[in-house]
């Protein structure tokens, strides 16, 4: 239940993943819950009597104030808030008879539905994108860490009771699926340390498409005009008012990219994503050298256009797509340790590992320095990739994990 199609950021990369796998295996529907009206498109492959998409939001009296007055309402917190109304759990209820699933995949954003989908009786697959009360702990540290952010009172109340409630959910979600499915070995261990058990899971790990970036590690997709390769252009690609990613884009602007400007003055910055912050804008207005972009159908241009991807991540949780859509395009990575978290990576033979801002900028100048270190990491990066992360690679461990339900 989410938003797979047009896939834009890593939960929607990550939902499309799931309808083209699991398409394999028979016939996928997709419900979609919405806290704003939905993109019209049909998904490719989903016959459209089997794609559920919700009109606007169709919110009682009542569930406006719950909405308003969320911390009142028990089963409210930050990843179903805007997700649940009467007239969408009846239009599921609907859709599980008309289809007749056996299996339905979901995360914790589905949690006031969950009942509904237990009484179908059907094969129930969390999916746990993330120890969830985890990344909301990060996403309340960085959103008080962020330039010129100012946290008031309630804003921490709120916090403190989003992440309590996000940790009930999850408690008492978990033993309710038949299967759980972490992205990686690190959310195992996660479970495991804030629930106190070793949960029964199934490792199914983000992936890409790695054929949908050939064109780009060929280096015959079309670049943007005014990008041309010779120039060194660092990316930073996200959900830009994501906590964790702005506080990335601000050490980006402020600190690694003035460095690197001192030494290339022809390199400049690239950051793209939904919801730029005006502080974000303010800066690309002010140096030429930056460039703020907001959501784009797709991404491959500006992967084509770098020469690095720099991904300066302190906060947040679960693996980031974008590290493996860069090594699935060809684009040498420069992340701290927490940024390439989850994967299966080495400092030195995938990626460079660097933790200070400095270490980073100079990471950086190594690769520009030295092709040879570029292209050994670019290589070995997507050998991974493709052995690890692609999806016929997962689509194996998805073959084996539904066949365990039956």
């Amino acid at each position: 239940m989410g938003e797979p199609y047009p896939a834009k950021g890593g939960g929607p990369l990550r939902h499309w993943q799931d309808v083209n796998i699991m398409m394999k295996f028979g016939p996928v529907g997709v419900f979609y819950i919405f806290a704003r009206k939905p993109d019209p498109q049909v998904i490719p492959g989903i016959e459209p009597q089997h794609h559920y998409n919700l009109t606007a939001p169709q919110y009682s009296f009542w569930e406006k104030l719950e909405l308003q007055f969320w911390w009142l309402h028990p089963g409210r917190f930050g990843r179903t808030m805007g997700r649940y109304t009467k007239v969408a759990e009846q239009e599921l209820q609907k859709a599980l008879e008309e289809f007749r699933p056996d299996v339905v995949l979901a995360d914790i954003r589905a949690y006031n539905y969950i009942p509904v989908i237990k009484r179908y009786g059907c094969r129930f697959i969390l999916e746990e994108h993330n120890v969830e009360v985890v990344v909301t702990e990060a996403f309340h540290t960085a959103r008080s860490s962020i330039k010129n952010q100012k946290v008031k009172v309630y804003d921490k109340l709120s916090g403190f009771i989003d992440i309590y409630r996000t940790k009930q959910a999850e408690r008492k979600l978990l033993p309710q699926a038949d299967q759980i499915w972490t992205f990686s070995d690190v959310d195992d261990e996660g479970l495991t340390e804030v629930y106190g058990r070793a949960w029964d899971t199934r490792l199914i790990p983000n992936g890409v498409n790695t054929i949908y970036y050939d064109s780009v590690r060929f280096g015959e997709y079309p670049i943007p005009e005014g990008w041309e390769k010779t120039q060194r252009n660092i990316l930073f690609p996200g959900t830009l008012s994501f906590p964790p990613n702005s506080l990335a884009v601000e050490l980006l602007i402020n600190k690694i990219y003035p460095q690197l400007r001192q030494l290339y003055p022809d390199c400049r910055l690239l950051v793209v994503g939904r919801n730029p912050t005006q502080w974000m804008l303010d800066a690309a207005e002010q140096d030429s050298g930056i460039t703020v972009i907001g959501a784009v159908p797709d991404m491959r241009p500006y992967f084509a256009a770098a020469s690095v991807m720099v991904v300066p991540l302190y906060h947040g949780s679960g693996t980031r797509l974008k590290i493996l859509e860069a090594f699935a395009a060809g684009l040498p990575v420069v992340s701290t340790a927490k940024g390439a978290e989850g994967l299966k990576v080495k400092d030195g033979e995938h990626l460079l590992i660097r933790e200070e801002v400095d270490a980073i900028a100079e990471g950086v100048r190594q690769l520009w320095s030295d092709p040879s270190l570029a292209q050994k990491l670019i290589t070995s990066a997507f050998e991974l990739v493709q052995a690890e992360y692609s999806w016929s690679a997962i689509g194996k461990r998805v073959e084996s994990a539904v066949a365990e339900l039956f």
